[in-house]
């Protein structure tokens, strides 16, 4: 059998790959498996799909849920995800814990197990995940002198495995001398730290000449053998020896502890902030016994500010495998204090196991991955730790005993190996798969048009109505998410299905998107037009395939369907082979052919929902309208090359301006297009003081949409848009402005020629007399009848049952 890891990192200096990846990989090569390592920029299906079981090592991102998808359902490889920490706490990594678990919800149908080193983070995860998949306890494997030297052989032949690019990465001759120079940097800066510290021991000496502290002694000894070892490594193996001797016994018969691990994060006390927990015992203990505290990390910076400054002697030294494994050895007992939290107590016990492996004693703080180990170990209680470790020679050696039993039946390469074996068995049930409808943002306007067919395909398959369950897959262009981050939130949040395109070429995408897996495939806004070439294409593969394809009506003005001029002709083609329209296709221009219009099915238009902006622009309007002034919204659209003939903005502008100059008792809120906007060229009007323009680049106003404004509004005016629509189902009376165009689509709503027609309108609307019936006949005649989400609901499961394979028939035959 074959098994790729997938990790962010392969460094054997990275813990989790160490711990989660490569020591399992060599108890399963010792088993006849074949192991593989892959980064992630390197996890590409053409290389994964050679194995028979991946293995992704804390790696959540919706980047591979595609992957993961393709080597389960189309391959029928087994997929397990390996996680070593609580990454969907909601303060995990800044802040994103929740992200990665929506994420990790979305990607259950194709993983066959969670695999996590402690019985504590499987209750959590269960928890968190709503137990939707299997989550399978694998202690890690205690290290050992023998697995390090394993390793060191790894880091010389890992490149075999790799793929032919990285092979030839990592063999040029560029590569190669940058890796020596950093190298060659590295010594240096070590050199010059060793120099550093020459100093400043020669400068206290001179200060007190004739008492030269123990600890400076001790210090001055430390730097010269550590720098000896760090920079050139020549000294005799006598030399060496001796070192050793010295670092066991420590100053004067002192006693030496040690602390290592991660240098800590921001989002939790961690790392050698721990070390803060017990200084006040490290200080007492100072007080009667002789000993010296080394910390062992990858920086500095919290030692220096935190322990350094304590009055007991204490040093740093910069972590390495084979160093922290000889210095964990050299000591007389390994301290783990770890404040209790949540996240804590998920923290498996390889530190812990390390140091018991090397015949070191540990004195911890309680967490529950050390519950196998409570009978070998001292668990707070640090006073008590230190007499037991450092003055009891026989407790020690009797702990130590029992440790090294414990490892060999629960923790060593035979025990964690065996539970990886019965991980390669598992089998997770295979329901019968599901019809797909697959769902594609391509654009930002696009939210506001199938977010709603999300939510309903949705909730229909968790009621199970009909026996037409079908699994939502929704589709993201980059693009849109970089536009609008929160999507992928509100999206998560339906239950459906989420993937990411991230490929930076149209091509690249579509090939993302495997249009061959669908059942039915929707769209928003799909023609020929150069804006839409990526869904375009999208559906013209689909249909090769025999796919159905459906786009939904963008605008009332939709270019290609009930919209044409000049520019925007009959040769703008839509290849969907159903478009769900607002209304009766009956309404739609003479030019639609009758191909396009036979293709046309009624389902009505979902009502704009305000967003959490409404809020905002609420709390702006108090501020900036004091007076409690009635709000009249004014808007403008996108397909404004059609007003220059009849000086159509000319006009517009002018008669707004003039409008706000009249009602001065009236607050006017204008929102231009987010691609248009013209409005926001005309600072005139913006100058007056019952004025607000929500302008696009205001951070503010930006994510305000036409229904946060409609809502908080009397009426609207507006060039002809979507909008009218939108007011008329928000129940606003609305004005369109047509100058001298032919707006046969609007009527009939009030369509204004001048300035005295918008003049009556506010009028109308500020003293209650505008009349809703131009609003209700609207929405009867443009507006499909009955509930939307139905209508839409009814039709998918129409395309998916014609899709169904047809049972044969039976043959009757007469003798």
């Amino acid at each position: 059998m074959k098994i790729a890891w997938v990790s962010s990192d392969i460094s054997p200096n990275v813990a989790s790959f160490r711990y989660r990846a490569l020591y399992p990989s060599f108890a399963l090569a010792d088993n006849g498996f074949q192991n593989a390592y892959f980064s992630v920029r390197d996890a590409k299906i053409e290389h994964l799909k050679e194995y028979d079981v991946v293995i992704f090592v804390k790696t959540v991102s919706h980047v591979l849920t595609a992957i993961m998808r393709e080597l389960r359902e189309r391959y029928a490889r087994k997929v397990f995800l390996d996680l070593c920490d609580y990454v969907t706490h909601p303060r995990y990594g800044n802040s994103s814990g929740e992200l990665r678990r929506v994420i990790i919800l979305s990607q259950a149908p194709y993983i066959d197990a969670i695999v996590v080193p402690t019985e504590q983070l499987r209750k959590v995860l269960s928890a968190s995940l709503s137990d939707s998949i299997p989550i399978v306890v694998i202690p890690d494997q205690a290290e050992s002198s023998a697995l390090i030297e394993r390793t060191r052989v790894f880091s010389v032949k890992k490149i075999d495995p790799y793929s032919l690019a990285e092979l030839r990465r990592l063999v040029r001759p560029r590569a190669r001398l940058i890796a020596l120079k950093s190298k060659i940097g590295r010594l240096q800066r070590e050199a010059r730290g060793s120099f550093l510290s020459l100093r400043l021991l020669v400068a206290e000496l001179s200060r007190a000449p004739r008492s030269l502290p123990a600890r400076f002694h001790q210090r001055l000894r430390n730097s010269w053998t550590s720098g000896s070892r760090r920079v050139a490594s020549l000294a005799t193996a006598s030399r060496n020896k001796v070192g050793n001797q010295a670092r066991v016994s420590g100053l004067n018969g002192g006693k030496k502890l040690i602390w290592f691990g991660n240098s800590g994060s921001d989002s939790f006390q961690s790392g050698i902030q721990t070390l803060t927990l017990i200084a006040s015992d490290l200080i007492r203990l100072a007080q009667t016994v002789d000993f010296e505290l080394v910390v062992m990390s990858s920086r500095s910076d919290a030692y220096r500010t935190l322990i350094e400054p304590l009055p007991f002697r204490s040093r740093f030294e910069l972590w390495s495998q084979e160093g922290c494994f000889e210095a964990v050895r050299a000591s007389d007992a390994f301290l783990m204090p770890q404040i209790e939290d949540e996240f804590s107590e998920c923290k498996s016990a390889n530190r812990a196991l390390l140091a018991l492996s090397c015949g070191t004693p540990v004195i911890a703080s309680r967490l529950m991955s050390l519950e196998p180990l409570k009978d070998c170990i001292v668990t707070d209680d640090w006073e008590g730790g230190f007499r037991r470790y450092l003055l009891d020679e026989a407790a020690t050696k009797a702990d130590l005993e029992k440790a090294r039993s414990i490892i060999e039946n629960e923790f060593s390469a035979e025990a964690t190996g065996r539970k990886w074996l019965e991980l390669m068995g598992l089998e997770k049930s295979r329901p019968a798969k599901s019809p797909q409808v697959t769902i594609f943002f391509h654009l930002l306007q696009d939210i506001h048009v199938l977010l709603p067919v999300v939510t309903a395909l949705v909730a229909r398959a968790a009621e199970g109505k009909n026996g037409n369950s079908c699994d939502v897959d929704v589709v993201l262009l980059k693009s849109v998410y970089l536009q609008q981050p929160d999507i992928v939130q509100e999206i998560v949040n339906t239950g459906a299905r989420l993937r990411l395109l991230t490929e930076d070429t149209d091509e690249g995408n579509l090939r993302a998107l495997d249009v061959k897996s669908a059942s039915v495939l929707i769209v928003g806004a799909e023609t020929s037009l150069r804006p839409h070439r990526l869904v375009h294409a999208a559906v013209l593969k689909a249909n090769e395939l025999g796919i159905p394809t459906i786009s939904m009506q963008h605008g009332l003005e939709a270019p290609g369907l009930s919209y044409f001029d000049d520019r925007h002709t009959s040769d703008v083609k839509i290849a969907s082979s159903s478009i769900f329209t607002y209304g009766d296709p009956a309404r739609l221009p003479k030019r639609a052919s009758s191909d396009l219009v036979r293709r046309c099915i009624p389902v009505g238009r979902f009502a704009p929902s305000t967003s959490r902006h409404l809020a905002t622009l609420q709390s702006s309007l108090e501020l900036m309208n004091p007076r409690r002034l009635p709000v009249i919204a004014i808007f403008e659209n996108l397909h404004w090359h059609r007003y220059e003939a009849d000086g159509y903005r000319g006009h517009f502008s002018a008669n707004i301006e003039r409008l706000v100059d009249t009602f001065k008792d009236v607050f006017f809120v204008i929102k231009p297009h987010p691609a248009g906007v013209w409005l926001q060229k005309n600072p005139r009007i913006t100058t007056r003081a019952n004025t607000l323009l929500l302008h696009r680049d205001d951070p503010g106003f930006a994510g305000v949409t036409a229904a946060d404004l409609l809502s908080a509004s009397l009426a609207a005016i507006t060039t002809p848009s979507t909008v009218a629509v939108d007011a008329t189902q928000l129940c606003r009376p609305v004005l369109v402005f047509a100058n001298t165009l032919e707006l046969p689509l609007f009527e009939p709503l009030e369509i204004g020629r001048s300035y005295e027609d918008i003049e009556a309108f506010v009028t109308r609307a500020l003293d209650g007399s505008a009349t809703m019936d131009a609003v209700s006949r609207f929405k009867s005649s443009a507006l499909a009848a009955g509930n939307v989400a139905s209508n839409i609901v009814c039709e998918i499961d129409r395309l998916l049952e014609d899709r169904k394979p047809k049972p044969p028939q039976n043959e009757h035959f007469s003798e």
